[in-house]
């Protein structure tokens, strides 16, 4: 019994340092993500076409800044090749700051205005041994990469639009946004007779999501090992209390027997505890000494809760005679009874969390459904702004030389890189409204690579796959569409036959032969498939998702120049070109295309590359925190079940050992020598059950309390959104308990047999 006590007093330290720890963890990872937004206004510049140049428009941000002696922020979320998180944050600064007071510097110093105006010195958690790095921060853990660069450097990976903070008083937020305003005007990035107000660069919030299983659920895991420890410890003093007898007809004080019976006991597992935690914690990677106080502080109070329990314990056990004890009439009904009716209550608290992170974790994994082709954006990046360059004289005279460079020279190169291509354009909000009494079809483009990264499935469900070699034109259309065959192919030869008169008419290429008199093949494909579209303006309401549509495949030996021609047409996340990134590094795989785009000229119209849709990123990353968080609680509950089923077994052994050995020795089966337990169970299981109906029918009762609950426990928030659960999912999740319950007992009653039978037959039990 005090060898199972010890280990629940040391798993309650256990988790009491773990709580610490992960609390520790999530609020570095906070302190990193929005570090400034806690001192500054959020300031957002919009999504327009003008504004996607940082060549004009960083100037007018610097320019604005430094006359209103403003500071500015930006956070940027990406992931490395391995899947790991790396946070950016950009600055701009021209006066003094309260950014730095988030950060723990570990060497060096932290950046000045003069650093993040005209140098290229950058801070990291990570040594790079790069000469501009001027410092390096502490990570809690040192878990998580962060960097912190000018706000300059930003427009390598990110568009101009976008979410900012302004370090400012009020008066000079207003006059930094009116100065943005005047100079953005006086440079005529705006179509003449636009008005611009203070409104559009109004600060939208960035609401990923809340998590709604709300932290506490960590600290009730706590809770309930407390509450197991303190039974356990009540049961330990009944257990004893013949030993109590004998002290106390020795003229022990009581003050002395509870130090000698328990005590002294329990601060001896404290201190090993607190040395092992505190020495765990000054091994942790840049800890803190908050840190370490958090968790002495929080394995201290369990200590003194414990302590105090056991002097209550023993008040009560002060009562019983002594001729009793000596005796050994024990009466242990009473604390029995008790430890299975608190056993009976926390199985019934059990189904309703776990029906709680059901629903949670449904909620989850559908919107992780939603966004794991999205997901594939990490490995992408999009030109953006794409700009005029040298070609204006060209594009006044109506040429179009940059684009058929594009299209001709650059694609090959981008395709074999594993550039993914698909133009959905007709399928943009845009364009659905204004062609609203479009009659012809609809159809979209995809190139090979796109095949391979989403796959689409044919009539015999296995995946298209098409060579770039194939000079026929392929069309991808569901086999719903078998009736519509002949419309489909006159239309599709109408609308070669425009283009390729665009290809020798407007762009001036010879159109090759194998594509002027190219078969047209249609390869029948699945019904009801979700086309990806790549593009955020497609579908927003499906998670840009089309289906059904028909798919025109794209090759370098079957398309003209048409065919691609608005594949970079400065878009943004929309272009129909998206660029495979090397290692998931924007900066990086544009200076490997630096050579080529000098070569082919067009270094001067793609300037910069960006990641493909920042907030999409976002969203992942949020949601990958709450699948986390979802695991944690649910690693939790399964380990404190398991403890709650063995310390029942260890009261319910004790009370009955001597008639268990005797049945055993007599051959008597393992189930019917346990058979009192077995009843025991299906008894308490019958009677939660009971109040399972019973509270599942007056659900307003229910709610009523939950709703009253939750005014102070926000885990009673999420059970009563788990009352709504429907019948078989309660079902499951009752029937998943009383088996994890029954296969749990099984095994303690065996393991606790063959480690006591000795001892009992020994007449030491």
């Amino acid at each position: 019994m005090k060898k199972i006590l010890s280990s629940l007093l040391l798993f309650l330290f256990a988790v009491s340092f773990l709580l610490a720890y992960h609390q520790a963890y999530r609020d570095e990872l906070d302190q990193l993500e929005k570090a400034g937004e806690e001192i500054s206004k959020p300031f957002t510049i919009p999504n327009y076409a003008n504004f996607a140049s940082p060549d004009e428009m960083y100037p007018i941000l610097l320019e604005a800044a430094l006359e209103t002696k403003v500071n500015l922020f930006r956070t940027h979320i990406d992931y490395s090749v391995d899947d790991e998180v790396r946070i950016h944050k950009y600055v701009l600064l021209t006066d003094n700051t309260r950014l730095f007071d988030s950060f723990r510097l570990k060497s060096g110093r932290f950046l000045t205005a003069e650093d993040t105006q005209q140098g290229n010195s950058f801070l990291s958690t990570a040594e790079s041994g790069d000469k501009d790095q001027v410092g390096r921060i502490k990570s809690f853990g040192n878990h998580t990469l962060f960097e912190m660069k000018p706000l300059r450097f930003a427009y390598k990976h990110l568009p101009v639009e976008g979410r900012y903070f302004v370090e400012a008083s009020e008066e000079q937020y207003q006059e930094f946004v009116e100065r943005i305003i005047n100079k953005i005007m006086a440079a005529k990035l705006v179509d003449q007779g636009t008005l611009l107000t203070p409104v559009d660069f109004d600060g939208q919030s960035s609401n990923f999501g809340k998590m709604e299983i709300e932290d506490d659920f960590f600290a009730y895991i706590r809770y309930v090992m407390l509450i197991i420890t303190i039974f356990m410890l009540m049961y330990y003093m009944f257990h004893e209390s013949k030993r109590i007898g004998v002290m106390k007809m020795h003229g022990l004080s009581s003050v002395r027997l509870w130090y000698v019976v328990v005590g002294r006991w329990i601060t001896g597992v404290f201190a090993l505890a607190a040395v092992i935690s505190l020495l765990a914690s000054s091994l942790i990677k840049d800890t803190t000494g908050q840190f370490m106080g958090s968790v002495f502080l929080s394995q201290l109070t369990s200590y003194v809760i414990v302590t105090l329990t056991s002097v209550i314990a023993y008040i009560f056990l002060s009562r019983i005679k002594i001729v009793d004890v000596i005796k050994n009439r024990k009466e242990t009904n009473g604390i029995f009874a008790l430890n299975t009716l608190f056993k009976t209550g926390c199985s019934l608290f059990l189904i309703l969390v776990i029906l709680s992170i059901w629903s949670q974790y449904h909620d989850l994994r559908i919107k992780q459904e939603n966004l794991k082709s999205w997901e594939r954006s990490k490995d992408y990046g999009v030109f953006y702004p794409l700009k005029v360059g040298n070609d204006l004289e060209d594009i006044e005279k109506g040429g179009h030389k940059m684009t058929v460079t594009q299209v001709t020279a650059l694609y090959p190169l981008l395709n074999r890189m594993g550039a993914v291509f698909i133009d959905a354009g007709d399928y943009e909000q845009t364009s659905l409204r204004l062609n609203s009494g479009f009659d012809g079809i609809r159809t979209i483009s995809v190139n090979p690579n796109y095949l391979r990264e989403f796959p689409v499935y044919n009539a015999q469900n296995h995946p298209v796959m098409i060579s770039e070699d194939t000079s026929d034109l392929i069309l991808l259309v569901p086999a719903k569409y078998r009736s519509n065959e002949k419309d489909i192919l006159d239309y599709i030869k109408k609308s070669r036959k425009s283009r390729a008169e665009g290809d020798e008419n407007l762009f001036h290429v010879e159109v090759p032969d194998r594509v002027r008199n190219q078969p047209l093949k249609i390869i029948w494909i699945a019904n009801g498939q979700k086309i990806f579209s790549f593009n955020p303006e497609v579908f927003r309401m499906e998670n840009n998702m089309i289906v059904d549509p028909i798919i025109q495949v794209v090759t370098e030996k079957n398309s003209l120049v048409a065919d691609k021609a608005n594949m970079m047409s400065g878009g943004g996340g929309r272009d129909p070109l998206k660029v495979k990134l090397i290692n998931r590094d924007t900066e990086q795989t544009l200076q490997a295309l630096e050579p080529e785009l000098k070569r082919l000229k067009l270094d001067d119209n793609l300037t910069s590359l960006i990641t493909v849709e920042q907030y999409v990123l976002g969203q992942i990353y949020e949601l990958q925190k709450q699948r986390n968080q979802l695991l944690f609680i649910s690693l939790g509950l399964a380990a404190g079940l398991l403890v709650l089923v063995v310390q029942n077994l260890s009261i319910f052994f004790s009370k009955y050992q001597q008639r268990i050995i005797v049945r055993r020795l007599f051959g008597t089966g393992f189930f019917r020598t346990y058979k009192e337990y077995l009843w025991l169970l299906t008894a308490t299981w019958v009677i939660q059950i009971q109040i399972g109906i019973c509270f599942l029918m007056n659900n307003g009762l229910a709610s009523l309390l939950l709703q009253e609950a939750a005014r102070v426990f926000a885990v009673a928030t999420s059970i009563h959104e788990a009352m709504g659960s429907s019948d078989i999912n309660v079902l499951a999740v009752g029937v998943g308990v009383v088996a994890v319950e029954f296969a749990a007992s099984v095994l303690a009653l065996f393991i606790i047999e063959q480690r006591n039978k000795v001892n009992i037959l020994k007449g030491e039990g």
